[in-house]
């Protein structure tokens, strides 16, 4: 069975939440100032890592990692699967579960909570790309 749709867990999710961010003119209006480097990390049993490059709002790049420590980043982002799971369905708040801990945060808070409309506004997107969920 072919689908269209992306895989959870997967680049290919990424690369689909890149380029719907990508072709959103709200996003690349609103997201200007964002120029920073994310780690998405999925905990065991998925066990990996995406590296996401953003340059004045647009995704420049999407790569699997081989460790969550194979390349520095501004902020990392990690959680068992299904806390993602959770939020991309919108059964978990991402708000509360970074307050509670199933979404752990590094990296500095202040420029997150600066930044939390553009940051909610990429969680919105992600919760439309319906991944299939293997």
């Amino acid at each position: 069975m072919s689908t269209d749709r992306p895989v959870f867990g997967t680049v290919g999710f990424y690369q689909a939440m890149a380029d719907a961010l990508n072709s959103d003119p709200t996003w690349l209006e609103m997201a200007t100032p964002i120029t920073y480097t994310m780690i998405y990390r999925y905990e065991p049993p998925i066990d990996k890592a995406f590296f996401i490059r953003f340059e004045e709002g647009k995704i420049t790049e999407v790569t699997e990692l081989a460790s969550p420590d194979a390349r520095p980043a501004d902020f990392v982002i990690s959680g068992e699967p299904a806390s993602w799971q959770g939020v991309l369905q919108k059964t978990i708040n991402p708000t509360v579960a970074m307050a509670t801990g199933k979404l752990k945060v590094q990296g500095k808070q202040t420029v997150l909570l600066r930044h939390m409309k553009r940051f909610t506004y990429l969680i919105d997107k992600m919760t439309t790309l319906d991944p299939v969920y293997a």
